[in-house]
């Protein structure tokens, strides 16, 4: 095994442990270790309240003859929904959205739908 002199030690031993911190929080963490991990509740809403706003929404879209032809994506965190997907029409659209708008528990809606008029 080769000898390595010693301020060349030095120097590596330098450079290892200024970078494995940032190593740590890649590997363990996701991202760099000056990043936090995002929180995903916020407030005193229990993750049972979201699933049931998500369960009430998915059945009312089920329910909808229009809207059940398109998947439409649903999230809640903390009563905000995030919605997604592609529907036909902008009416559509806006009926997905106020559908959410007017279910219980929900306190804003991020309506992430794309319209494509030609998907009639």
């Amino acid at each position: 095994m080769p000898v390595i002199p010693q301020p060349m030690r030095t120097f590596l031993i330098i450079i290892a442990s200024l970078s494995l911190p940032g190593c740590a929080g890649m590997l363990l963490g996701g991202g760099s270790s000056s990043e936090r991990a995002p929180t995903t509740r916020q407030g005193t809403i229990p993750a049972s309240a979201d699933s049931a706003i998500s369960g009430v929404l998915r059945q009312k879209y089920s329910a909808d003859q229009e809207i059940s032809r398109y998947g439409i994506g649903i999230r809640a965190v903390s009563g905000r929904v995030t919605l997604t997907g592609t529907v036909g029409s902008y009416e559509i659209r806006d009926r997905v959205v106020d559908i959410a708008r007017n279910t219980s528990g929900v306190k804003r809606v991020d309506s992430r739908v794309i319209v494509n008029t030609n998907m009639r």
